[in-house]
């Protein structure tokens, strides 16, 4: 059996699809969080902007080999990232 109709057979797909949504939402507990205490000390400003690189980029890795899935659950990924570095940004002023 090749991997494309083991693929077929359990749906990969709609899994796949399931799972990139998760992608851009799983930060938001920290962006709620980060708005609810106002404390930004304990995050980590050069673990965001690594995170939010390698969102993008893989974002643009969706781009180039024609996948959606990969293209906007990291793409929205990285948006969520970025909500969270001007966040810390302007609570820290």
């Amino acid at each position: 059996m090749t991997r494309e109709a083991i693929a077929q057979l359990i749906f990969w797909h709609q899994i796949v699809w399931w799972v990139g949504m998760l992608n851009p939402l799983m930060i938001l507990p920290q962006l709620w969080r980060i708005w609810e205490t106002r404390r930004t000390k304990d995050i980590s400003m050069s673990f965001m902007f690594v995170l939010v690189f390698l969102q993008a980029m893989f974002s643009v890795h969706g781009f180039f080999i024609r996948d959606p899935i990969v293209m906007w659950s990291n793409g929205l990924a990285a948006g969520s990232t970025v909500v969270v570095i001007i966040s810390v940004f302007y609570l820290r002023r």
